[in-house]
């Protein structure tokens, strides 16, 4: 991918970062309101959009990959669904779940830079966006 669109990528990536982030925000500005589904549930389509690109990534380069990614993504988004169903019982245990999901999802994409599966600066939006989203993740298991 050219530069500009790496630009273009990076600033997605921040502003992707932050929704979980502003939810938590508004928690305690307007503690009446039932956010915590929300921050979750974002937690889960992100997660399941990392899986659409492993899906993207290996139907376009399936003969270098190194692990069939349509397998572990969908293992990814289903992981994600059960952490979205955990926290309506536990919000403690279904965002520290989410965050986990997230954490095993950037270690496969280490394992897949290691042996040239993504691009270096892929490598490192998607530890900015994890490190990001899965924080604040933490933080709402923390404040629920």
């Amino acid at each position: 991918m050219d530069r500009d669109n790496q630009i273009i990528a990076a600033g997605l990536v921040v502003a992707g970062i932050m929704p979980v982030w502003i939810l938590l925000a508004l928690k305690f500005w307007l503690p009446e309101l039932a956010l915590a589904p929300l921050a979750l549930g974002y937690g889960a389509v992100i997660a399941s959009f990392v899986c659409g690109v492993h899906w993207g990534l290996f139907m376009t380069r399936s003969r270098i990959m190194p692990v069939n990614l349509l397998v572990t993504s969908n293992v990814g988004a289903l992981l994600a669904w059960a952490m979205l169903a955990l926290g309506q019982g536990s919000a403690v245990s279904g965002f520290t779940g989410m965050a986990l999901v997230l954490a095993g999802l950037l270690a496969l994409d280490f394992w897949l830079l290691q042996r040239g599966g993504i691009a270096p600066w892929f490598w490192r939006l998607r530890w900015i966006a994890t490190a990001g989203l899965g924080l604040g993740l933490l933080v709402w298991g923390v404040t629920a």
